[in-house]
């Protein structure tokens, strides 16, 4: 119930004018704001029925100026008015933003599946292949592989290396320069890639397969991926070469005894020579083979900072003359 009084109000249906409350309800007496104005005069009292009858027809109420702020009803006048609900309206813009989303996705990936059609679809315009044309295989690259370097000949009584610099006595017509190719093998890094060498037949056709047992007499380089930290290191560097090419090289079962591990001097210049036997007599006896130990020695030559140590290897079964040994060491050289 409201406890407004009287008087005159800014009208609630939206004039620029003054309205009369009467305490109870709204009247018809309006006047223009500034004006002088007192209480409007009492209306008769009226039945019901007759006052209904001839109550005053409102029509729409006309808004101000537009530079002017409406006055509204003040909510303490006449009947509070009922407040809408304000979820409905939350839940709908969320639904709406996320059929927003879903139109927008669907849009782009309708674009980006024409896109990709469009990019694979063949050029119409374009000859078709003929179905029964016949297509080359394909060739895979060729890896480039350096040269094998041809084998010096003897020179009078001497073989000498041009690349690590070693030169050595001929041990003589029954020894012969082989094929590189034959004794080079340029995909195993841990091998070396011989630069001079001969060679002699121990045994052809030793193990029933067409391979011979041959003694050997070799120069090289020493391969890159043996550490070098020069003429300091030679020792252990011989060692390690020992143990590594025993395995590669002596694929028979056998047992390995070391008859001197020292350092020398070759043309001036410092070295390590490591001599060594293998026995192979277990078996040599149960499978007829024609030797039994053979002897050898790895010589490393220090050729300072900037290049690797050069290498002599000789190896003679004793169905060989095994003292070429002794007289290869005794004529090495280095320029």
């Amino acid at each position: 119930m409201t406890t407004t009084p009287a008087g005159w109000y800014p009208d609630p249906y939206g004039s620029p004018l003054l309205r009369w409350w009467d305490g109870t309800q709204w009247t018809d007496a309006t006047h223009a704001p500034g004006q002088e104005a007192g209480a409007p005069p009492q209306a008769p009292q009226q039945a019901p029925q007759q006052a209904a009858q001839q109550a005053p027809q409102w029509t729409q109420p006309q808004w101000g100026p537009q530079n002017q702020t409406a006055q509204l009803p003040m909510p303490e006048f006449g009947a509070p008015r009922r407040t809408a609900p304000v979820w409905p309206w939350i839940v709908g813009g969320i639904a709406a933003v996320v059929v927003l989303a879903l139109v927008i996705g669907g849009a782009v990936i309708v674009l980006r599946d024409r896109a990709g059609a469009a990019l694979a679809r063949p050029d119409t315009t374009a000859t078709a292949p003929q179905l029964d044309q016949t297509v080359p295989p394909e060739q895979e690259p060729q890896q480039s592989t350096p040269p094998l370097p041809q084998l010096p000949q003897p020179s009078g009584d001497r073989i000498t290396d041009p690349v690590t610099g070693l030169s050595y006595a001929y041990p003589g017509d029954k020894w012969q320069v082989p094929e590189s190719k034959d004794i080079n093998n340029p995909a195993d890094p841990t091998s070396p890639l011989w630069t001079s060498g001969c060679q002699a037949t121990s045994q052809s056709n030793y193990d029933g397969r067409g391979n011979d047992w041959v003694g050997s007499v070799y120069t090289a380089e020493v391969p890159q991926v043996f550490p070098n930290s020069g003429a300091q290191g030679l020792g252990p560097l011989a060692q390690g070469l020992l143990l590594t090419y025993d395995r590669a090289w002596y694929g028979i079962q056998h047992d390995r005894k070391i008859l001197r591990n020292e350092a020398l001097t070759v043309s001036g210049k410092q070295g390590w020579v490591i001599e060594f036997e293998m026995d192979f007599t277990k078996v040599a006896e149960a499978n007829n083979l024609k030797w039994k130990k053979e002897k050898g020695a790895i010589i490393l030559v220090d050729r300072g900072q900037n290049a690797r140590p050069a290498m002599l290897y000789v190896s003679v079964p004793d169905n060989l003359d095994q003292s070429v040994i002794k007289r290869l060491e005794d004529s090495l050289q280095s320029q």
